[in-house]
C-alpha cells in the first residue's frame, strides 16, 4: 500500500487518519492504517491541523461548546481585557468553577486589578468565524483528499488508480506541500445557528448539530468539498482552485446546502421568543445527495457544452 499523499510505501504506518479532526469531536469517518502514512499523518496534526485548531476562532468555538482534545482536554475561552491588549483564558474546573488567567503569565498582575476593581473593565470574549486563509485553505484540502479517498479504501486496486490521476495532483501537493496558490479559495457561509439541534443517529436524542463533510459534484463534471462546523459552511474544489462552480450551483439550486437540503433534510424552526429553536430534520444519508447529483445533471458532459 501507498500513502495517498506523498504516495511512497505504507505497509507498515500504524496510524489511522482521521478525515476531521479528532479534536471536533470526529470518531467515524476514520481511513485505514497505510492510507496516509504516518509520517504524513504527524505532518498534518502538527502543520496542517494545529494552527487551525489553535486559532482563537476554532478555540472559542470548542471552548464554548465543550468540545474536549482527543486527550480529554477541554480548551479554554480566550478573550481580552477591555481597552488593552491583554489576552485572558476562562474555562470551566472540574468542580463546575470558572477559572480565569492571562495567556501571558507576566500579564496575571493586571487581570488581579481588573478583579479588585471589580471588573470595571470588563472581559470580552468573542466567537468570529474570521479564518486564516491559507491556513483554512491547507485544512479544507487536505480533509478534500482524504473524503475522496474514503470512497475507494475497499479496494486498494481503485484507491491506486485514484492515486495515479493528475485530477488530484493539484490539491495534494497544496495539502502536502503548500504548493501551488498561496491561498486555495474557498467559500464560506452560515447555513444554521450554532445552537441548531439534530437527532443524534445513534441515540436519537437531539443533540448539537457540530460538524459534517460530503463531496458534491456539479452540471460540469467539477467535485466540490464540503465541510460544516457549528453551522458554517466551507466549500472547496477539488479539481482546482476556483469556487465559480460552486456559486453557479448556488444559484441553480436557490442557495441549499450540499449538507442539508441536497442529502434530503430539513432546517426548521419552532417555537416563539426564548422557545425559538431551530432543528435539522431528516437523515442525513450521503446516497440521497449522489442520487441529488445525478438528478441534476452531474456526470460526463461534452466539452463543448459549458462556456470556459
Amino acid at each position: 500500500m501507498r500513502c495517498i499523499f506523498c504516495k511512497q510505501d505504507s505497509s507498515e504506518s500504524r496510524s489511522v487518519e482521521h478525515i476531521m479532526p479528532e479534536s471536533i469531536g470526529s470518531r467515524r469517518r476514520v481511513l485505514p492504517r497505510g492510507v496516509v502514512c504516518d509520517k504524513c499523518n504527524n505532518y498534518f496534526a502538527r502543520k496542517v491541523e494545529q494552527p487551525i485548531l489553535n486559532h482563537h476562532w476554532m478555540r472559542n468555538l470548542r471552548a464554548w461548546h465543550q468540545v474536549p482534545s482527543k486527550k480529554g482536554k477541554l480548551p479554554s475561552l480566550l478573550g481580552r481585557i477591555a481597552g488593552s491588549d491583554v489576552q485572558v483564558n476562562m474555562r470551566l474546573s472540574e468542580s463546575g468553577s470558572i477559572q480565569l488567567g492571562t495567556e501571558k503569565r507576566g500579564e496575571a498582575v493586571v487581570l488581579g486589578e481588573a478583579m479588585q476593581d471589580n471588573f470595571q473593565m470588563p472581559l470580552v470574549f468573542t466567537i468570529e468565524d474570521v479564518v486564516p486563509q491559507r491556513e483554512m485553505s491547507r485544512f479544507l484540502a487536505k480533509m478534500a483528499l482524504e473524503a475522496c479517498a474514503e470512497i475507494f479504501v475497499r479496494d486498494v486496486r481503485l484507491l491506486e488508480e485514484m492515486m495515479e490521476q493528475p485530477f488530484y495532483d493539484s490539491i495534494r501537493n497544496f495539502a502536502r506541500y503548500g504548493t501551488g496558490p498561496d491561498i486555495w479559495p474557498f467559500c464560506q457561509r452560515t447555513i444554521f445557528p450554532a445552537d441548531t439541534l439534530m437527532q443524534d443517529p445513534t441515540t436519537n436524542e437531539w443533540v448539537t448539530a457540530g460538524f459534517g463533510c460530503t463531496l458534491f459534484m456539479t452540471r460540469r463534471s467539477e467535485t466540490f468539498f464540503a465541510f460544516v462546523l457549528y453551522g458554517v459552511e466551507f466549500v472547496i474544489n477539488v479539481g482546482g482552485p476556483s469556487t465559480k462552480g460552486y456559486e453557479e450551483w448556488l444559484v441553480e439550486h436557490n442557495r441549499i446546502s450540499p449538507l442539508v437540503e441536497r442529502l434530503g433534510c430539513s432546517h426548521v424552526v419552532r417555537g416563539e421568543g426564548k422557545d425559538r429553536k431551530h432543528y435539522l430534520e431528516g437523515s442525513f444519508e450521503g446516497m440521497n445527495g449522489f442520487e441529488f447529483d445525478k438528478q441534476h445533471g452531474a456526470g460526463p458532459r461534452p466539452a463543448d457544452e459549458f462556456e470556459a
